[in-house]
């Protein structure tokens, strides 16, 4: 992504991001690039950061920055690669709608990620080879083997 994004900090050996939405109100955020019992999978988890310090990955803020937020995030995972280039990232929406959101940042950047990384959907089937126009449930994101 070649788009301005937000200023982040990196902690927990580059699995915890955070980082402040300031569109029509100043949210700040979180991406966890949480570790499963799958070996080198993570899931990456998006999330406000409430008042109480708990975080709520159901909120729809509408700030009027999503563009500037999936930029960040992008980001994110470039610099969690750099720290883990065996890793592959999981992610879906808490929602249909987000999941389709993600779709189509997706199908946007594939032309620019598509020569260092491979996205896979997930369907009934299993993961499968990422098609613009197919709905899926998750992703899946990895680095390319040289």
């Amino acid at each position: 992504m070649n788009q301005p994004f937000y200023e982040f900090t990196v902690q927990n050996e580059a699995t915890r991001f955070i980082f402040e939405s300031a569109g029509k109100q100043s949210i700040q955020k979180i991406v966890l690039l949480m570790d499963t019992s799958e070996p080198n999978l993570f899931q990456l988890s998006l999330a406000d950061i409430l008042d109480d310090g708990s975080f709520d990955f159901l909120n729809i803020s509408n700030n009027g920055d999503f563009e500037k937020v999936m930029a960040t995030v992008a980001q994110i995972i470039m610099v969690f690669f750099k720290q883990n280039p065996e890793a592959v990232v999981a992610f879906t929406g808490s929602t249909p709608q987000r999941t389709r959101l993600y779709r189509i940042v997706l199908v946007r950047e594939l032309h620019q990620i598509s020569n260092r990384f491979l996205v896979k959907g997930l369907t009934d089937d299993g993961f499968v080879d990422f098609e613009p126009d197919k709905d899926y449930a998750g992703f899946v994101i990895y680095r390319k083997k040289y």
